[in-house]
């Protein structure tokens, strides 16, 4: 990815409030507002200079205030997470694992979680580092984000079993999660998910990021974005650009470099035996399909034969921001896993009835 991509898909996003922190995904386990960021500010200034004064017309560092938590900081022996949970209905209860950078205010999900609180318990919750959550210890793992979330739901007292929906890099943690606890979990669903066959663009993602994130941490104050924003920008937005965060996605990338070789090739995050499982891809292509298209249509339907318990379904009018895009195909692919487990059905004994549009 260059930066001409980063600013070509800034030009893609809706207001920040209404988009969140998503964008569109170039490679899939990106996000581009973050990274858009880091290529406004440019290189970081000379040592011993002040960084460039923001615009007059933009939201600078003097003017932002750290907004409150929407949810609950919880302990999880002397850090805290933040946990946003909505709803009542009786288990499972419905967990989002977010993509890299997203946190709970701006998550893609946010909308999704809305309609789903509607007929279930649905959580969110920012990792180490991300959102309003604490830092994340020094040589963080994707087993230590597992063992995190295992500690965050105790404490809160959110009982499982759960069903977790992951979205992007956060299919990985979730996987992570179902090696680790598998009697925690009742059913995986996984949107867009990064799978363990593209270690190849992480390590190339890694590669041409985390410079950046260094250099624009390193020009950076504590506390204050790295760059002016434009005026209204809502500060749940703002949060994205400080520091803090900035060095919460780096340690989120470094945590994929820690993976253990056997991991980071194809299979190497193991099966799902039986586990429900829903797998939701982008339909959304180039015209017609790329190669790259081409490659991610395989991969997803690749995680689908994780389980011997499965189900593909094809957001038609979705990018890689399927929760943001459409919503509604994530609240409906919850509903269908928690029906299947509340009448104890496979979830093929009910495929035909999925046979409308944004299903495939």
């Amino acid at each position: 990815m260059n930066t001409n991509d980063v600013i070509d898909s800034l030009s893609n996003l809706r207001s920040p409030r209404t988009r969140g922190l998503g964008g569109r995904f170039l490679p899939r386990a990106l996000c581009l507002l973050s990274l858009a960021a880091i290529a406004a500010a440019g290189p970081a200034p000379v040592r011993g200079q002040a960084p460039p004064a923001p615009s007059p017309a933009a939201t600078g560092p003097a003017a932002f205030v750290r907004p409150p938590a929407p949810g609950r900081l919880i302990d999880v022996g002397g850090r805290r997470l933040h946990l946003l949970c909505k709803g009542a209905a009786a288990g499972p209860t419905v967990l989002f694992e977010a993509g890299l950078s997203q946190y709970t205010a701006n998550s893609t999900y946010s909308t999704a979680q809305d309609a789903i609180a509607s007929f279930a318990r649905v959580c969110t919750y920012d990792r180490a580092g991300l959102g309003w959550s604490d830092p994340a210890p020094q040589d963080w793992t994707q087993a230590g984000m597992a063992a995190d979330l295992h500690a965050l739901l105790a404490a809160a007292g959110e009982p499982g079993p759960y069903v977790i929906a992951a979205h992007s890099l956060g299919g990985l943690v979730a996987r992570v999660y179902v090696r680790t606890y598998r009697a925690d979990v009742a059913g995986l669903i996984l949107l867009d998910a990064t799978s363990d066959e593209d270690f190849g663009e992480l390590a190339e993602a890694s590669a041409a990021t985390v410079p950046k994130l260094n250099a624009a941490i390193g020009a950076s104050r504590p506390g204050l974005p790295v760059i002016g924003l434009p005026a209204g920008t809502s500060p749940e937005v703002v949060m994205a650009f400080t520091p803090e965060i900035l060095r919460g996605v780096k340690v989120e990338f470094e945590a994929l470099d820690r993976l253990p070789a056997e991991m980071k090739r194809p299979g190497g995050f193991g099966d799902l035996g039986n586990l429900p499982l829903i797998v939701v891809r982008r339909g959304k292509t180039e015209q017609p399909p790329s190669e790259a298209d081409l490659r991610h249509r395989q991969v997803q339907e690749n995680l689908a034969k994780l389980s011997t318990n499965s189900e593909l379904i094809v957001a038609q009018n979705s990018g890689h921001t399927i929760p943001l895009d459409e919503p509604e195909v994530v609240a409906g692919a919850v509903r269908r896993m928690l029906d299947a487990l509340r009448k104890g059905a496979r979830l093929t004994d009910g495929a035909a009835d999925l046979e409308r549009p944004g299903h495939g």
